[in-house]
């Protein structure tokens, strides 16, 4: 999976290059024990989504991959995590997006393109909804400390 993000990387624009390359970093942070892929159905789920961040995403296309139902794999991510699935796929956004915003210099645009939000608007009151302010007024908090 690494391999084939990198490869992304390496065929992108200059902006989605970096964001790309962001990504592999940050797989490669929370990869788990060296490593190692488990056949559960949340955990493929959760890769399946980190991985794929920056694309569409339905319940129905994870639960595919996962090899599991749609219904089935929502009863499965609540037990696990307490949530819904889409409900971690936008916390994930969510963090990513801060993450990039206060970590890189990538320009808003590319950071929300990186998130799979790629309409600004709607970018701008995720932030403002999900962190409190906007994309732009996090990165001046951030570096100003």
């Amino acid at each position: 999976m690494l391999a084939g993000l990198m490869r992304g990387a390496l065929v992108a624009a200059p902006a989605r290059a970096a964001a790309h390359l962001w990504t592999v970093l940050w797989q490669l942070t929370d990869a788990g024990p060296a490593g190692r892929e488990v056949a559960d159905p949340v955990a493929v789920a959760a890769a399946h989504i980190e991985a794929h961040l920056a694309t569409p995403l339905t319940v129905a296309a994870v639960a595919r991959v996962a090899g599991v139902s749609h219904n089935h794999l929502t009863r499965l991510f609540r037990a696990r995590t307490g949530s819904t699935v889409v409900a971690y796929i936008r916390r994930r956004r969510v963090e990513r997006a801060r993450h990039l915003l206060t970590a890189s210099t990538l320009s808003v645009t590319a950071v929300a393109a990186a998130v799979g939000i790629p309409d600004l608007q709607a970018f701008n009151k995720v932030c403002r909804r999900e962190l409190g302010e906007s994309p732009r007024a996090l990165r001046r908090s951030f570096t100003a400390r």
